[in-house]
Parts: C-alpha cells; sequence; structure tokens
C-alpha cells in the first residue's frame, strides 16, 4: 500500500508540476509585454504555485534565519549560495526574496533556456544569467554580463557551487569554484547568503516521498572582505552548508 500510494503522489506532483509550468506560460508571455514589475508579478506567483504544490503530497516546509534577508540593506547587491536538489526550492526561495528588494536571480545552464513552458521563458527574460558549461571564456562572459544587472539592480544572484543537483539525498558535492568566484570578481561589494537545502530531494524523487519535512537554513548574511579570497569564502560556506546537513557542528 505504501508503494502504491508513492506512485499515486510521484504521478499527482509531476502533473500538478506540468499543469503550472504550461498554464502559466502565457500569462508569462503576456506580462513581458507590460514591463518588468508586471513580468515579475507572474514570475513570482509561479513560483508561490510550484512551492506550494508540494503540499499535495504531505510534504511541508520548516524555514530557518528569514529575517535574515529582510534585513539586507537595499542598495548593494547579494550573492546566493546553496546546494541544489529540485526546482521546488528555486519556488520557494523565489518567492521568499520576492518580498525583499533583492528579486532572485539565478545562473542557468543553457539548456534550461529554450523548450521548457514557462520556465525557459523566465530564463530569457526574467533577468537570469545562461551559461554554456562547455565553454569557459563563453561561460564567464555571461557571468559578467549578468553581475553587472545584478550590480545595476541590487539583485540577489542565485548560483550553485555543485553544478548539478542532488535527487536522491541530503548529500552536498564538492563545491567547484569557478562561477562563484567569477562573481565575487565581479560584485565584489556583494553580500554573501549561504543557504542550506533539506529534503527538497523528496519532492522530485521517483517515487517521491511523501509526507517529508522539507528544510531551509539561512544563515547569517557574510561580508567578502572577512575572508583573504573567494575562494576561503566557498570553503567556508561549503563546510557551514554541510555540516548543518550532516549534523556536525562547526
Amino acid at each position: 500500500m505504501k508503494v502504491l500510494s508513492s506512485w499515486f503522489f510521484t504521478v499527482l506532483i509531476h502533473l500538478t508540476f506540468a499543469i503550472i509550468l504550461i498554464g502559466m506560460h502565457p500569462f508569462h508571455v503576456t506580462a513581458s509585454l507590460f514591463g518588468y514589475k508586471a513580468y515579475m508579478i507572474i514570475s513570482h506567483l509561479m513560483m508561490f504555485l510550484v512551492w506550494k504544490s508540494s503540499y499535495l503530497i504531505g510534504n511541508k516546509t520548516h524555514i530557518e534565519g528569514e529575517e535574515w534577508i529582510h534585513q539586507l540593506p537595499a542598495d548593494r547587491p547579494i550573492i546566493v549560495l546553496s546546494n541544489h536538489q529540485s526546482e521546488f526550492e528555486i519556488g520557494c526561495l523565489g518567492y521568499l526574496f520576492s518580498k525583499t528588494p533583492h528579486h532572485l536571480k539565478y545562473l542557468a545552464k543553457k539548456e534550461l533556456a529554450y523548450w521548457i513552458p514557462s520556465v525557459s521563458w523566465n530564463i530569457r527574460y526574467g533577468g537570469h544569467g545562461i551559461i554554456n558549461r562547455y565553454h569557459r571564456k563563453i561561460a564567464f562572459n555571461a557571468i559578467e554580463n549578468f553581475a553587472k544587472e545584478v550590480d545595476k539592480h541590487n539583485w540577489a544572484a542565485y548560483i550553485y557551487p555543485e553544478g548539478t543537483r542532488n535527487k536522491r539525498s541530503n548529500e552536498v558535492k564538492p563545491f567547484k569554484s569557478a562561477g562563484f568566484l567569477k562573481l565575487c570578481e565581479s560584485l565584489p561589494d556583494a553580500i554573501i547568503i549561504p543557504i542550506a537545502l533539506e529534503n527538497f530531494w523528496t519532492v522530485k524523487a521517483v517515487p517521491v516521498q511523501p509526507f517529508s519535512l522539507m528544510r531551509i537554513k539561512i544563515f547569517e548574511p557574510i561580508e567578502q572582505s572577512k575572508f583573504e579570497s573567494a575562494q576561503d569564502l566557498l570553503k567556508y560556506c561549503e563546510e557551514l552548508i554541510r555540516n548543518e546537513l550532516h549534523n556536525k557542528p562547526l
């Protein structure tokens, strides 16, 4: 019975996810004709719906440290980094940051920029960065251009240093440094926000793991100047996130 219910919830959540993306696509296209503010209303609504759809399988989200993002100075850009498990964390964090001046903008691989309803349109027209992971120079140029927009609008640039998501557990993969270091170089005044994500993989597992508690831990903002190098800063953030998820105090 437990196996059957898991597969039922798997079909339910994937069908709901597809309905949200397909159903919201014409609204994204239309809203993009009326400027950034109108567009982001639709974008943030989609993020909220994606996140809350996890409740259909009995999952709930516990958020720790949300107060930190509301205390950030409005006149400075932000760099957010975390482990990566599913699209549902993007929906949740995107919605949380929508209530601040720092709209969340993420670095996405170019494969996601086409053919996915709502998502691809949002990547191309929502102020996000598109990188080619197989051409280092082109990717760095894209990050520089993305950073200029983030700096201009004081947005929050979101990067996954793992490079790919973990679909099966809370294990944190080794962080890759290139993209984060380039962001820090391009945004030397940006404040760093590390975030640990737990059990968001349960929504995308096949079959899903229903009635799970998903957790977000937002850590205290960090000034880049407190570290000798961006590499040291990245290592510290990786250990912070890893220890949080592995329950090993620093």
